[in-house]
């Protein structure tokens, strides 16, 4: 008799849903900065082809969330907030999702390890100076976090500017479904753990330095070695915290 056991009920996926997931990826990826305005609900029902209920119950989940305040009337909009950060709560919430942060880091590394080595082998020239840039403007933030004044902006500008150079090694590749999948991989990593981030450790661009000169040398095995070893220091650092 055939196995049927791969089979179960389809979720039906309500649009209100994707359109959340679309402006997530593009806050996760630095797209829109905190200070900055989503498009009109007009507009962003237009850009994603839905209505504008559909898209007004996206934002009123993403309010919910502390991500976006909504202002009325002439003058107003959807405007991106800063993070908020609460280290107890954040470390709740990873203790309560152990598996769930488990199974990203281990998407992560395959992932992301994969899209490494071919951007090595597929890199074109132009790749280059986009993602050395990232790396000297990461190496500013972590300067800048230094002198910090308990604001946590600089913790934010620091993801913004690594998930950018994370999705710019993906594009470098030239696998567009790896660039979906990095990000995909990301974002669901950074929901339970991207808010227990105070503070950048002065070691977070390291390995970013490392595979971007293995990526430059056309040297696939050292920048997916390097890419694993950097996913992985950031697992061990927060598998460190939970055991505090």
């Amino acid at each position: 008799m055939p196995d049927h056991s791969n089979l179960g009920p389809i979720r039906q996926i309500a649009a209100h849903e994707l359109v959340l997931d679309q402006i997530r990826r593009s806050m996760d990826a630095g797209q829109f900065r905190p200070g900055d305005r989503l498009p009109p609900e007009r507009d962003l029902a237009e850009m994603l082809d839905v209505s504008r209920t559909t898209v007004r119950a996206a934002v009123a989940v993403l309010e919910r969330e502390g991500r976006i305040s909504v202002r009325r009337g002439r003058g107003g909009g959807f405007l991106v907030l800063e993070p908020t950060y609460d280290p107890a709560e954040a470390r709740r919430e990873l203790k309560r999702n152990k598996v769930e942060v488990r199974d990203a880091f281990d998407f992560r590394v395959v992932v992301e390890s994969g899209a490494a080595r071919l951007a090595a082998e597929r890199r074109k020239a132009a790749d280059l100076p986009k993602l050395a840039d990232l790396v000297t403007r990461m190496d500013d933030a972590i300067k800048d976090g230094r002198s910090d004044d308990g604001s946590t902006a600089h913790v934010t500008e620091f993801q913004i500017l690594d998930s950018a150079f994370h999705l710019g090694i993906a594009a470098a590749s030239g696998n567009e479904q790896l660039v979906d999948a990095v990000t995909r991989g990301r974002s669901r990593m950074w929901l339970p753990v991207g808010a227990i981030f105070g503070h950048i450790e002065d070691n977070a661009n390291d390995h970013h330095a490392e595979i971007l000169a293995a990526i430059r040398n056309k040297d696939g095995d050292q920048a997916a070695e390097a890419m694993t070893a950097h996913i992985n220091e950031t697992r061990h650092t927060i598998e460190s915290w939970l055991r505090r």
